[in-house]
């Protein structure tokens, strides 16, 4: 019997290592998908829908969201679309640095605001389905214009994050006051004409 050529060796290899890779891929790409403490379960588990829950600071013990800046303050309020469009309101404070965060039911984020989009002393948006987007822009008025921000989510359900910089270990309450200050509600359409 004679030995493999080296062509044959090389191709067997390359095989295995296409093999590999497809098999990684397809299993990272479907992790999120399987996940069952996603970023949107552990926001449903800290309170109702349109309820604004101040996070706990991070630290070494802490679990329910890793990877937290310790130096951010932040809050978050889940929504669902279901009710009608959903109105995100947080005000400007004395932080360096303030954002919303838009994130669908997946976690993913789709849109944010900082501090420097601010109008009036606050970040306001209006949070909206493409149907809900339609029904909007049909009552527009083309001599008056809404003012209003508005925001395709991809999903139904999906939540807002808040953050807040703290300059400094001691400006930290502020911050977390500032953060546990924004609000999410759902506005049937009429209001959201206005």
């Amino acid at each position: 019997m004679r030995p493999p050529s080296l062509a044959r060796v090389f191709y067997g290899a390359a095989l295995v290592g296409v093999v590999a890779a497809l098999t990684h891929l397809v299993a990272l790409l479907a992790i999120p998908s399987v996940a069952e403490r996603d970023a949107y379960a552990r926001v449903v588990a800290l309170g109702p829908a349109f309820k604004t829950v101040v996070l706990p600071p991070p630290g070494p013990k802490s679990r329910e969201f890793p990877y937290a800046d310790p130096a951010v303050a932040a809050s978050v309020c889940f929504y669902d679309l279901g009710a009608g469009p959903v109105r995100a309101r947080a005000p400007l404070g004395r932080a360096a640095f303030a954002s919303l965060s838009f994130h669908s039911r997946r976690g993913v984020a789709f849109y944010a605001l900082t501090d420097r989009a601010a109008n009036k002393g606050r970040m306001e948006a209006l949070i909206v389905s493409p149907e809900q987007l339609r029904a909007l822009v049909s009552h527009d008025d083309e001599d008056n214009p809404s003012d209003d921000l508005r925001i395709v989510s991809p999903t139904l359900k999906g939540f807002v994050m808040a953050r807040v910089l703290s300059e400094g270990q001691d400006l930290l309450p502020q911050a977390a006051e500032q953060a546990g200050a924004m609000s999410c509600a759902a506005e049937p359409i009429a209001e959201a004409e206005k």
